[in-house]
């Protein structure tokens, strides 16, 4: 396992803008969030990014007018169409399989409700073009910068990792929502597993795919950006009935998915996930005790 790695963010890199080579991508899969993909390319915009990278949107069959957006207002992207089923993972997956065909040194995932601050692209990328690995950003929540809310994590822990100014921390779980990939990562390891894992788990697989062959994956805590925590468990009860919770198991898109559950045990456990698997239905029955006592307190 690694650690922390102190020094500046590549010192002599001169910023992305200045760049004609590499070739990057970034890569925004999407889904029905018009008012919030609008906003991630405003602000990538605002940054210069259209200038000096492939800005790359997957719209998974997107019925909000976020495709007529796009045209309108963002001739530039380019997009890549869904069946609707694409899912987070399997956007990514095929953004990814676009990038690299087009000859992409370095692919950015970059959630649509995730806004980089000024430089963090430049310095992921920066990084990646040295280490010739994975590196991502540090998220805050938009409400209180001292929440981290996406990063990555070390093996056998559950806090998100939280570099400080000109740190490196190598993690084996990462966090999708912010992240450069080197070309070469694909190249040794593959894409990542967007068909087996299509929404959740997808990123977490993939950078531990990278450590355990010997490819740097690590969080930088000069790149920084915002983005709201996941109030996926909050809803029921809230804004969706309760009972709800126990249609999750059977849904894709779900974080409680049980396929996709099951095979992220087996990848990151191996004969061990036999031993974890009852804690899953431990946190559906304490996920649906919580929907409930919202439902009957509101």
């Amino acid at each position: 396992m690694g650690g922390y790695v102190t020094g500046p963010a590549s010192p002599t890199l001169p910023s992305l803008a200045d760049q004609v080579e590499p070739r990057c991508w970034i890569i925004i899969p999407v889904h029905n969030r018009k008012a919030t993909t609008k906003a991630c390319l405003d602000c990538l915009r605002l940054q210069g990014v259209f200038a000096c990278a492939t800005v790359c949107v997957v719209d998974d069959a997107c019925t909000d007018g976020t495709r007529t957006m796009l045209e309108s207002e963002f001739p530039e992207v380019h997009c890549v169409n869904g069946n609707g089923h694409l899912y987070w993972g399997g956007g990514i997956l095929e953004g990814m399989k676009v990038a690299h065909a087009g000859d992409a040194d370095v692919m950015v995932w970059l959630n649509d409700d995730c806004l980089p601050a000024e430089g963090a692209i430049d310095l992921l990328i920066g990084r990646v073009l040295e280490s010739k690995g994975i590196c991502g950003g540090v998220c805050r929540d938009p409400e209180n910068s001292s929440v981290v809310t996406y990063s990555g994590t070390k093996e056998g822990h559950e806090d998100m990792v939280s570099p400080g100014p000109g740190e490196f921390v190598q993690v084996d779980l990462i966090n999708g929502n912010l992240v450069a990939v080197h070309r070469e990562v694909v190249d040794r390891i593959g894409f990542p597993p967007g068909l087996e894992l299509p929404h959740y788990g997808g990123d977490s697989i993939y950078g531990l795919r990278a450590r355990r062959a010997g490819i740097p994956c690590e969080v930088c805590g000069d790149a920084i950006a915002t983005n709201p925590p996941n109030p996926y468990f909050d809803r029921f009860g809230k804004t969706k009935p309760a009972w709800e919770l126990l249609k999750e198991p059977l849904r894709i898109g779900s974080i409680l998915y049980w396929p996709a559950y099951w095979r992220f045990l087996r990848e990151a456990f191996g004969w061990q996930a036999y031993f974890r698997w009852p804690a899953y239905f431990i946190r559906l029955v304490r996920h649906f005790a919580a929907a409930l006592a919202r439902h009957f307190s509101s």
